[in-house]
């Protein structure tokens, strides 16, 4: 795989022409690479058998390699994973991975240096996205920390509702003392969160800190829920928030974005163009508008 990558890397740098429908070409296209008996392959059918089928996916790669060594330090805990991540692999697979090491002119540290580490340094992209834009993200989402129980009956919800508010009972205490299995626990939300529903997310949404307990009847018509917004300032819990909204896919295709538009990310070929268009359209940042 990294010669096959290398090969096809080394032809899409070559200089295109500004237009639409430009194409990659290799100067020396009819060079054989190998014959098998009397028929001579050459690179130029190498190169557009790989562009048919593996070029979008290489040069996502190699876009998201190049950023992530630009924005992301490579960490002891990033070198401990990756080590961890062959020792397993090693270990699973036994014979056959060194067979795939070999097959690929790899060895174990460019397997970690080339592959594993820039993995996780990509992993880390839609965090320093969220960091670098934590007001306006958390604005598009309305983030909030709020405990929430769900009961299955009215009155076991009015009841923990008048224990919460005479402080007689905690959270914890008042779910578990009428059958509710919620924890109590506060948690953040945003309008990603799956386990929400329009009624409680209404509430939720548009309560603060100083309202008291608040008793609703939830979408489905069986279930009631008792709500206190703990903290609407997500600067107050950022570390939590940023956890929750790097889970969001939505801000993982923004953060993509972003960081093509911040490094001027621009195909020319026209093939690897309709490929990248039809499998990361989020990567296509020179057809956006800033």
């Amino acid at each position: 795989m990294k010669k096959t990558n290398l090969f096809l890397a080394s032809v899409l740098v070559f200089t295109l022409a500004g237009c639409k429908d430009a194409a990659a070409n290799i100067s020396d296209a009819k060079t054989t690479l190998f014959t098998v008996g009397k028929t001579k392959v050459t690179k130029g059918q190498v190169y557009s058998q790989m562009m048919a089928s593996g070029a979008a996916t290489t040069a996502i790669n190699d876009v998201n390699k190049q950023i992530a060594s630009q924005e992301v330090e490579v960490t002891d805990d990033m070198k401990s994973s990756a080590q961890s991540t062959l020792d397993s692999y090693k270990s699973l697979y036994g014979d056959t991975f060194n067979s795939y090491l070999e097959g690929q002119n790899m060895d174990e540290e460019s397997y970690i240096n080339d592959l594993l580490i820039p993995s996780l340094q990509a992993e880390k992209l839609p965090e320093m996205y969220v960091t670098e834009n934590f007001d306006e993200v958390c604005k598009s989402y309305d983030v909030v920390k709020a405990t929430i129980l769900e009961f299955s009956s009215e009155d076991d919800a009015k009841a923990a509702v008048a224990e919460l508010k005479d402080g007689s009972k905690t959270a914890a205490e008042a779910a578990s003392a009428h059958g509710s299995s919620s924890t109590g626990v506060s948690t953040v939300y945003t309008l990603e969160s799956s386990d929400v529903n329009a009624a409680v997310r209404t509430i939720i949404t548009n309560a603060s800190p100083d309202d008291a307990w608040t008793m609703v009847a939830e979408d489905n018509g069986s279930t009631w829920a008792v709500i206190k917004v703990d903290d609407n300032n997500p600067e107050n819990f950022k570390d939590e928030a940023i956890t929750a909204l790097t889970g969001i896919d939505k801000v993982k295709s923004a953060a993509t974005t972003y960081f093509c538009k911040k490094y001027k990310f621009h195909i020319y070929d026209k093939t690897l163009y309709d490929s990248i268009e039809a499998d990361y359209p989020d990567y296509l940042v020179q057809d956006m508008a800033d």
